[in-house]
């Protein structure tokens, strides 16, 4: 394998900053021929300077100090302008980009025949309809799916009983639904073993981003909602599990350290050895396994049925949950109001499966209307 040409979106986000870390380590055998964030901020002009990609690109306009302050050798593109010669310049993409805002970046990857790296939910839901015929082309990233899919690759499907998740069940998996209604937004960002963003770090503390991580195994591998589960684990160490029909188990484990899928996706099939520091097995010792109850956690029941019906709804799942999380950290409703939201969205909606990525966005931001919508009518009118 020669240098790996690879473009970088999202750059600044946390699993941006650790893809970043990768080729830092790695930096004789990858070209990174471009960043992207939304915002021309310091951190992006930062990476700029450090790694000095062919382009930089901001969907916010920079100022003059800003842009004269870039590497020799580095151009400034615009948005849509500079996404597009991004994925162009790349053999493979790094999709880290954030919420809806990730789907057009995914669709551009794959319409260009270009190896996506996929760490990017809401693309992978809401362009299941185009990622059933990509799949060769998609590589997850989500230490959940990386592991499952390194997993899937040793057995035969007729070999498996069921495809499992782990969940580390969040800081409130010991809470009663009472004390639930007093998490404050501070509470919810502790997340007890990931370092991640405000809104799947607040996802992973209702569990929807367990949920939403069904619904990505089912675009990415095909598989059947009714033989995905999900176990809560704390410990976070085992990522994925595979239950043969043999009554024995196969399980794949890590540190929790994004750093070890971005490697195996960026440098697939290639292995490559991990060049930190990384604990032994005996100190992620020792390791628990429970069921995750739907009813205790309602956005895993939420997302089943979101899957079940199908269509549209995995993708107004989406839209409706980012905006539901949005009104959360920012004050306006409670944490337990989250949920209950999106579910009600999605009682109201009524629209055609999405079949371009256009139509994927609209849906999404069907969802987050609803949300706001209903919020309205729940919280502001009553002031």
């Amino acid at each position: 394998m020669g240098r790996i040409k690879l473009g970088l979106l999202g750059s600044t986000g946390s699993v941006g900053s650790q893809t970043l870390e990768v080729v830092k380590a790695f930096k004789e055998e990858v070209e990174l021929t471009g960043l992207l964030a939304r915002r021309a901020s310091e951190k992006l002009l930062l990476q700029a300077r450090e790694f000095r990609p062919r382009f930089v690109v901001s969907y916010e306009e920079p100022s003059r100090d800003w842009l004269e302050r870039l590497p020799p050798g580095t151009k400034y593109l615009k948005g849509d302008e500079g996404l597009a010669a991004i994925v162009e310049s790349s053999e493979r993409v790094m999709n880290a980009v954030a919420g809806v805002h990730g789907i057009k970046p995914a669709y551009e990857t794959l319409r260009r025949g270009k190896l996506l790296l996929a760490s990017n939910k809401e693309s992978l839901i809401c362009l299941s309809f185009l990622i059933a015929r990509k799949r060769s082309s998609v590589l997850p990233v989500d230490s959940e799916h990386n592991a499952l899919f390194q997993l899937i690759k040793k057995v035969k499907p007729e070999e498996v009983k069921s495809y499992c998740l782990t969940a580390s069940g969040g800081p409130f998996k010991d809470r009663s639904p009472e004390e639930l209604e007093s998490v404050t937004v501070e509470e919810a960002l502790k997340h007890p073993r990931w370092n991640m963003g405000a809104k799947i770090t607040v996802d992973s503390a209702t569990l929807m981003n367990k949920g939403l991580e069904l619904l990505e195994a089912v675009s990415l591998f095909g598989l059947p909602l009714e033989r995905l589960k999900v176990l809560v684990h704390p410990q976070s160490v085992v990522h994925a599990l595979i239950e043969l029909v043999d009554g024995s188990y196969l399980l794949h484990a890590s540190p929790t350290d994004m750093r070890i899928p971005i490697m195996h996706a960026l440098f697939y099939p290639e292995r490559k050895p991990y060049p930190f520091k990384a604990p032994s097995l005996a100190e992620l010792s020792p390791l628990e396994f429970e069921e995750a109850d739907p009813e205790r956690f309602p956005a895993l029941r939420l997302a089943y049925e979101a899957g079940r019906l199908g269509g549209a709804y995995p993708c107004l799942l989406v839209g409706a949950d980012e905006e539901a999380v949005k009104l959360f950290l920012e004050r306006k409703i409670p944490f337990t109001a989250i949920v209950k939201l999106v579910e009600e969205a999605l009682g109201r909606a009524s629209l055609p499966p999405p079949r371009t990525p256009e139509e994927a966005l609209r849906t999404a931001l069907e969802g987050s209307r609803l949300v706001r919508e209903i919020y309205e009518q729940r919280y502001v009118a009553r002031l």
